[in-house]
């Protein structure tokens, strides 16, 4: 309805970061590979050398790019990469 729809409260459920779910040994994936032999204590992988816990995410909260942070650094992967399409560019003209 945009700005003019009725307006109802969210509710926050008694576990709002979902870890219940996250910790359920009944889902279709552990299953699966606690079939074929997989540990939760271990990393996946030939040798169980995989991480073992979720990736962590960082909110963003400037307004800058994605590979900026790069930028700054020397040795940054995003910088060398835009440096080498510069001179790319430049022995083409």
């Amino acid at each position: 309805m945009g700005l003019s729809g009725r307006k109802t409260k969210q509710r926050i459920p008694d576990d709002p970061r979902n870890l219940s779910w996250a910790d359920n040994a009944a889902k279709f994936g552990q299953t699966y590979l606690s079939k074929f032999g997989w540990d939760a204590s271990q990393g996946l992988g030939a040798a169980g050398e995989g991480r073992t816990s979720a990736l962590q995410v960082q909110q963003k909260l400037d307004m800058l790019g994605i590979g900026m942070q790069h930028q700054r650094d020397a040795n940054g992967i995003a910088w060398k990469q835009n440096r080498d399409f510069e001179s790319l560019l430049r022995r083409l003209n």
